[in-house]
């Protein structure tokens, strides 16, 4: 047993905050799998009776003699013997005195085999001769990945925020190990409880037992943490927002949505709709999101999977009034056509935003106003021709953008599916005068039906005419190109109006603030292959949120690594991050000395050049396991029970 003391705070007569020592009997003990941990026995108090040092430590002495060995010490300071005695009666009292000695048996059964921690201050080289075939390494665990996550969650902070927020120790380490592994190991909270025991050193990092943590610890935490999605995320913006100096006058609003294989027959969020992958056979939900051109996540919310994309600009960004840096008349806003209906423009008018979109209708007829053309280089040194045009009833200034590389794509992309629609054509009519065909109208109709579902759109460039009886069975079949209407279309290739109610007269300003909007794509990318955002299998949809949640709350710790290593000019992608910082490892290596002592040291391995210029771009300068060396001797004697009190 020892005495441990414990700071605390209260009021003092005068009013102000004055702290006291309060202290605990307390013991150590092993749990099943061998791990020292610290309980406490009971309370103490302060020990006013006890000013000095040495009355404290003589406490501990007696104590321990009148509870383990029976006897009943030599003791001339009367305080010292009466809280002694009173200590005494009240564990006979609370039945705590055969489980104090079964603890200190249990311990002593350990000493012979306790490792002895061998002292490595030294600056003198310790040279020792072991035998060659008994090194082993074991326990090898990834640490490269873990540690660069676990060091941009210390940056963020994100552990003083839960602190804020009442959590425990256990529940902060548990909650960073889950972000950080959702960020390397994109799995079910099952298999990731698996990586956490036999693959990553992330539980060593933050100093958790993998082995106490089960799959509903996770699925506990992650709920948790999505019961504190608003106040975090603001947290995450701002502790970005200063920690990088960003600047968020540009806001990039985007809309995605995955899918869930299973029915979620009463989910109130999952509801089928126009699927991005092409899984219209499967419920979805959809995400919304606010980032900013670093691509650093500004905002983000969940909503049903049928909401339309042009409903949810007004609650994403209204959710963004006195949050942000500057005002919201220097904010510009950038989306893409399938969001900017006249509603959601006009709201952003109304109040006091800037914007910048694709206009939503085709085909519109546009006047130029001079013959001027700027000509401008994109990232990849394709020429782009921009120009300011007039369209009819609009205030709002409108650039023409023209791309000859995107021209010649689109056509050929056109014509293509031109070609493919007439085979198909061919392919119907051929069956109409085939024996055992597909001839009646219903029937013909149906594969018509399906091939203009197939012709990206080509199909509204011919037009298709059918002769029949009076038995509905078709005749003949004709079509022809309307060609008008195709040249039209062939002209609109490679060009897109870009519209907005900004006070620019630089169209090569708009079209770069425009062309941002590449790094919300690249927010969904990351989200849904690096992250793997889907598909999901929550059975409810408090489980959905939480999960999408904690892929945001991931991508939060990749999306600040990938800022700070692109300021070192380091521009991988993060699964390619991932394979080079996985090339660090822990291991314990094992060997046997000449004396027979077995000697294991568990240390990292030293990083690949590419890891260390990682590392160097992130201020990371040494691992966060330190190297630990540990002897066993073959007969170690027995090692005399020494009682410390450990002081302030």
């Amino acid at each position: 047993m020892f005495l441990k003391p414990v700071i605390k705070h209260r009021k003092g007569a005068n009013g102000k905050d004055e702290r006291y020592v309060y202290f605990r009997l307390s013991e150590s003990y092993r749990d099943s799998r061998g791990k020292v941990h610290q309980r406490m026995i009971m309370g103490l108090g302060e020990l006013l009776e006890l000013p000095e040092q040495s009355q404290l430590d003589k406490l501990i002495e007696v104590l321990n003699d009148m509870v383990l060995r029976h006897q009943l010490p030599l003791c001339e300071d009367t305080a010292v013997m009466d809280i002694a005695h009173k200590v005494y009666e009240e564990l006979k009292r609370l039945n705590r005195i055969g489980e104090i000695k079964r603890v200190e048996e249990d311990r002593q059964k350990h000493i012979q085999e306790q490792p002895v921690r061998e002292n490595n201050s030294s600056p003198v080289s310790e040279y020792v001769t072991i035998n060659a075939d008994s090194v082993k390494n074991l326990h090898a665990r990834t640490i490269g990945a873990e540690q660069v996550c676990i060091s941009t969650l210390e940056k963020l902070k994100v552990r003083d925020f839960l602190k804020s927020k009442g959590w425990k120790k256990r529940d902060i380490d548990i909650a960073l190990v889950q972000i950080a592994c959702r960020a390397i190991y994109p799995y079910s909270e099952l298999r990731t409880v698996k990586v956490l025991r036999e693959n990553s050193a992330v539980c060593e990092i933050v100093g958790i037992d993998p082995f106490t943590i089960t799959k509903d610890d996770l699925y506990r935490s992650a709920h948790n943490l999505y019961g504190l999605h608003e106040d975090l995320e603001m947290w995450l913006y701002n502790r970005t927002r200063s920690l990088f100096a960003m600047d968020d006058k540009i806001l990039l609003f985007d809309l995605t949505n995955t899918y869930f294989e299973g029915r979620m027959s009463d989910s109130e969020l999952c509801r089928y709709g126009r699927s991005k992958e092409k899984r219209s056979d499967c419920p979805l939900v959809a995400l919304g999101a606010v980032v900013n051109t670093e691509g650093m996540l500004v905002r983000s919310r969940i909503f049903e999977g049928n909401r339309a994309d042009c409903k949810t600009l007004q609650q994403v960004i209204g959710s963004l009034e006195g949050s942000t840096t500057c005002d919201t008349h220097s904010k510009i806003v950038v989306m893409d056509a399938g969001i900017s209906t006249k509603e959601n423009l006009d709201w952003l008018k109304a109040n006091g935003y800037k914007y910048i979109t694709v206009m939503r209708s085709a085909g519109v007829r546009y006047t130029t106003i001079d013959n001027t053309r700027k000509t401008v280089t994109d990232n990849k040194g394709q020429q782009i021709e921009l120009q300011k045009v007039r369209v009819e009833g609009l205030s709002d200034t409108v650039l023409l953008v023209d791309s000859e590389l995107k021209t010649r794509k689109e056509q050929s992309m056109y014509r293509r599916a031109c070609q493919v629609y007439e085979e198909g054509l061919k392919a119907i009519e051929s069956g109409i005068h085939r024996k055992g065909g597909t001839k009646k109208r219903d029937a013909v109709n149906l594969r018509l039906g399906r091939l203009k579902e197939r012709s990206f759109g080509v199909h509204n460039d011919y037009e298709v005419t059918f002769e029949y009886d009076e038995k509905d069975i078709t005749r003949s079949m004709s079509w022809k190109k309307k060609e008008a209407r195709s040249q039209l279309t062939e002209s609109s290739h490679g060009k897109y109006l870009i519209e907005t109610n900004m006070d620019e007269n630089e169209e090569e300003n708009i079209w770069q603030f425009y062309n941002v909007i590449r790094m919300v794509e690249e927010t969904f990318r990351i989200l849904k292959t690096d992250l793997d955002i889907r598909p999901v299998y929550h059975k409810t949809d408090e489980g959905i949120k939480a999960h999408l949640h904690l892929a945001i709350l991931a991508y939060w710790v990749v999306s600040s690594a990938q800022y700070q290593l692109k300021k070192k000019d380091i521009r991988h992608e993060w699964n390619e991050l991932v394979r080079v910082m996985k090339t660090q490892v822990v291991v314990t290596t094992r060997a046997t000395r000449n004396d027979g002592a077995r000697i294991e040291i568990r240390q990292c391995t030293e990083p690949e050049e590419k890891l260390n210029q990682i590392l160097a771009a992130l201020d990371i300068k040494t691992p966060l396991i330190r190297r630990k060396k540990f002897v066993w001797h073959p007969k170690a004697p027995p090692q005399k029970n020494i009682h410390s009190f450990t002081g302030t």
